[in-house]
């Protein structure tokens, strides 16, 4: 596998966690906000430096100029009335510390997911308790300003306990940058469109369904801008679609994988999509239900991808030290991969093997409340 030359090794890491119950908790430890964590240059192992009072950020971003930080506030109400919020911050550079810059409405409510485009112009907003996509203008000095796009979602699925309207649950910009992907769970729906950064509107482009009731929840992009990967969160798999950036066009469905063996028992659910800087390889997760007794059932399962067509092929699970890991990220150099073990507190740390991309577990292991999302600066 090529080295990634996608940086510099990160010196800090945010992690954004749940401040209020979280859906089958009940009343474990809670977070007091987003928690800052110095990375160590030889071994990645990261230790805390401070948590900044937030309420809910869950889902975080960082800017392309790596000077401002963006959390969704995973909330249905705010100042009495209906709605999640985004709030902006400033990152110091010396010490990686932030300071909210201010807070705005995210024109939905629940916001889950949250993605800068590479300009660094917009933040898109993922409401999952709403039926929006939000487009919220950034200035020139990090601070957001009210949404100047909403994406009205409509329709169900056939599961109707998680599909009975539509459920905005992930946003990805493609390599070019002028293209938004959305994905929505209650709708099996995958869609494409323009962001036109002048005005912060967006027009539709294309748009793919996947199979009905797969539910998808995060989408990732292939550097080299020919496939769009899509995991589906209610049936357990990965599906792949041919994409061109160059127009925005979702093509038709290249492949559909499952996350689990065949022989898996008991409910399935996954969390979390992402790629190796250098495109060979995919990583997903698996969060266990109560009811599954798989070993695979809290893991992360890697593929390799065809260089040709973009279709995968299963390298493995790794799951020592994962339960319920909510989100995972790779480090900037592409050393390590950190999962959120939102159930059990803690952050796992895996090294990525640099020819043939699988993950073993490092045994390092950080405490953080509740945390949900990972990103490195």
């Amino acid at each position: 596998m090529p080295d990634s030359d996608n940086g510099q090794p990160a010196r800090f890491a945010y992690v954004g966690t749940y401040t209020r119950p979280s859906p089958g908790r009940g009343e474990g430890p809670r977070s007091a906000g987003i928690s800052l964590f110095a990375v160590d240059a030889t071994t990645g192992g990261l230790s805390l430096v401070e948590t900044v009072p937030s309420d809910n950020p869950s889902f975080l971003a960082i800017d392309p100029s790596r000077r401002f930080l963006y959390a969704v506030n995973e909330i249905e109400g705010f100042q009495g009335r209906r709605g999640g919020t985004v709030e902006a911050f400033a990152i110091d550079d010396a010490s990686g510390r932030l300071a909210v810059l201010n807070r705005e409405g995210s024109a939905g409510a629940g916001p889950t997911h949250i993605a800068v485009n590479p300009a660094g112009t917009h933040v898109v907003v993922a409401n999952y308790a709403d039926t929006t996509f939000a487009v919220l203008p950034i200035g020139e000095d990090g601070h957001l300003k009210p949404a100047s796009a909403t994406i009205e979602q409509t329709g169900s699925g056939p599961n109707a306990e998680r599909q009975e309207e539509p459920h905005p649950h992930g946003v990805a910009f493609d390599p070019s940058g002028q293209h938004l992907a959305t994905a929505d769970l209650g709708i099996d729906k995958v869609q494409i469109y323009h962001l036109v950064a002048a005005t912060g509107q967006v027009t539709p482009t294309s748009d793919a369904s996947t199979a009905a009731g797969a539910g998808p929840r995060h989408l990732a992009f292939h550097p080299n801008g020919h496939a769009l990967y899509a995991i589906n969160e209610l049936n357990a798999s990965v599906t792949a679609f041919a994409y061109d950036a160059a127009t925005g066009k979702i093509g038709d469905e290249l492949q559909t994988v499952s996350t689990v063996p065949d022989d898996f028992a008991g409910a399935k659910s996954t969390a979390e999509i992402a790629l190796h800087p250098s495109g060979t390889v995919l990583y997903a997760s698996n969060r266990g239900q109560p009811d599954a007794t798989s070993p695979v059932a809290n893991s992360i399962v890697s593929y390799a991808i065809d260089p040709t067509n973009g279709k995968l092929r299963l390298i493995g699970h790794a799951s020592d030290g994962l339960d319920t890991p909510r989100h995972f990220a790779l480090d900037p150099t592409a050393t390590w991969l950190y999962a959120c073990n939102q159930q059990t507190d803690t952050i796992a740390q895996f090294v990525i093997d640099p020819r043939s991309g699988e993950l073993t577990a490092t045994g390092r292991v950080a405490s953080s409340p509740t945390p949900v999302c990972i990103v490195f600066r």
